[in-house]
């Protein structure tokens, strides 16, 4: 407005000391000046108005981003707590399961506490009934205990009767039967054809028992256990012994057969 009212005082002293033409050209210029004027007032006003809308926008955009954060803020916090709760709720199922586990567990632990209990009565009760069918099958009397090692070796249990036989030797080494008793041990071994081994067991009725009558049988069974092995030449020297110094027992005429055969062996070897 200042601006104006200088130019206007200046166009009236101008008017006052020019021509016609001056003056027409000077309202011209003032025209030009005030239309200068206001355009520039005009732009003025707009980069306001343009500059108040931009701050307007930025404020507004500001103002959805702070109430995204908020909203974010809180949503996140909602989800917070779901989650906690819901961790929570499966912390507290977990301890349950936990629990009926543990009480499980402690069903089971007694269940198996009752369970060894009773097999060990069970095992208890086996070995006891063991132990008195081993006692009523294997007797301590002398002459019960020879009778079962005898009824094993007629049965073919020759380990069985060997063990019973032993144990007859080592409690009655001096008793009436202990030459008998001797002289089956060998047999048990003579009839797995372990005959070395049954020729041991004969030697000691003859060393052990020398006036049994088992001497001459004893006799007789090395000189067998010998020929089975195809060894004639001692197996004659035992029967040769028998028939010589028992001429009168029983196993004297077995003897003489089973001389008989080695005899004929020998022949038919050398005619070869």
């Amino acid at each position: 407005m200042k601006r104006l009212a200088l130019l206007a005082a200046f166009a009236t002293c101008a008017a006052c000391v020019t021509t016609r033409q001056e003056g027409e050209d000077m309202r011209n210029r003032i025209s030009a000046l005030e239309k200068t004027v206001k355009d520039q007032g005009a732009a003025a006003a707009a980069d306001r108005q343009k500059m108040q809308q931009e701050q307007q926008q930025k404020l507004q955009q500001l103002q959805e981003a702070l109430d995204t954060l908020n909203r974010a803020a809180r949503k996140s916090g909602a989800d917070l707590g779901v989650d906690l709760e819901k961790a929570q709720n499966e912390l507290a199922q977990i301890r349950g399961n936990q629990e009926v586990l543990a009480h499980r567990l402690d069903a089971i632990e007694q269940q198996n506490v009752e369970r060894d209990k009773k097999i060990d009565g069970n095992a208890q009760a086996v070995a006891q009934k063991q132990k008195e069918a081993q006692a009523a099958a294997h007797p301590t009397d002398k002459l019960a205990l020879y009778t079962l090692a005898r009824q094993k070796l007629d049965a073919g249990d020759g380990p069985g009767a060997r063990q019973l036989l032993g144990e007859f030797l080592q409690k009655y080494k001096n008793d009436e039967l202990a030459p008998n008793a001797q002289y089956w041990l060998g047999e048990s071994l003579y009839g797995e054809g372990r005959y070395n081994d049954a020729i041991v067991e004969f030697q000691k009725v003859i060393k052990e028992h020398k006036t049994s009558d088992k001497v001459p049988d004893a006799l007789l069974k090395i000189g067998m256990s010998f020929q089975a092995q195809k060894d004639c030449k001692n197996a004659l020297l035992f029967y040769e012994e028998v028939v010589q110094a028992h001429k009168d027992a029983p196993a004297a005429k077995i003897a003489r057969e089973k001389t008989g055969e080695c005899k004929k062996k020998r022949t038919a070897s050398k005619r070869k």
